[in-house]
């Protein structure tokens, strides 16, 4: 079953969700599978129920500084990023089986119902029928006139500009609208796009199954930005967490979350603003000796 065969006897698994949606009918859109159906997210979470232990991010950290054994087959539900889904149709159904949930969320997006870059690129090619790529990294042409080209496409920009710091992906998305013809859009009501609002993050944060946690203000790759705007990126997005919910952050998570995607400075700003958990995007197991800034986790798309 899936999710299950994940579990271990004395190990703890943390999955990592981003939205699920009562039907994804894109061509293009959602091709990572990021947003998943919602009868498979109730499935998966009625398996983990059954088979596995159920902890929040609290209880690892409170397991990992005291260095007690988890319980068997345990496990950790999180989101990431602050998708309305989340609120609308992901925690009712974890509220149905009584399985504790983390939010992450990335505040910028929840300000103004922001779409993340590659959101936005992948908005302007479901629109487009065919077109021509040319991008500043290199001096190749890249067709698309298929669903299959677009996804090809979409997997080469997202690999370069996930690794290169010195790309700045706004620019990126600004040079694929030009070329294609198609206007930004940076702000959409879809199932996939559309926020949490400050008034749902609260109402979740006021349930005591679930604990927000922060995912940046831009979701930049933390390990790309230079110490002022490391500070600046993560006082933001926590700062805003308190006005708006006045909630403290103790709980974090990187964005994009791979192993050049963190770093023992980004780690050291976290610690400096009271936050004691940062789970990273890596996949695999824990046990109770793992670093609590460097967890793993299991993305299911």
């Amino acid at each position: 079953m899936e999710g299950v065969d994940r579990l271990t006897t004395d190990g703890l698994a943390i999955f990592l969700f981003h939205g699920v949606v009562r039907q994804s009918r894109y061509a293009v859109r959602n091709y990572t599978g990021k947003h998943m159906e919602r009868d498979r997210f109730y499935r998966i979470v009625e398996g983990l129920k059954h088979a596995g232990s159920a902890l929040s991010m609290d209880e690892v950290v409170d397991h990992c500084q005291s260095g007690r054994r988890f319980p068997p087959r345990a496990f950790v539900v999180t989101f990431d990023d602050g998708f309305e889904n989340n609120f609308s149709i992901a925690a009712p159904i974890l509220k149905e089986f009584s399985v504790p949930a983390t939010f992450y969320i990335t505040t910028g997006f929840v300000e103004h119902n922001a779409m993340s870059w590659i959101d936005r690129i992948e908005h302007c090619l479901e629109e487009v029928s065919s077109g021509v790529l040319q991008f500043g990294w290199d001096e190749r042409t890249h067709s698309f006139a298929t669903v299959e080209d677009k996804i090809g496409v979409l997997k080469l920009i997202r690999d370069r500009v996930k690794t290169d710091p010195k790309i700045d992906s706004d620019e990126v998305v600004e040079m694929v609208c030009a070329q294609c013809g198609v206007a930004e859009v940076c702000h959409s009501a879809e199932p996939i796009d559309q926020k949490m609002s400050w008034e749902q993050v609260a109402r979740l944060g006021d349930d005591e199954l679930f604990t927000i946690g922060g995912h940046s203000h831009g979701h930049k790759i933390l390990s790309f930005l230079s110490a002022e705007e490391l500070e600046a990126e993560i006082a933001t997005s926590i700062d805003l967490i308190q006005e708006k919910i006045g909630l403290r952050v103790r709980h974090y998570s990187y964005p994009e979350g791979l192993e050049h995607c963190y770093s023992n400075e980004v780690i050291e700003v976290l610690r400096g603003q009271g936050v004691v958990c940062c789970p990273t995007a890596v996949d695999g197991i824990n046990d109770p000796q793992t670093d609590l800034f460097r967890l793993r986790r299991i993305m299911i798309t």
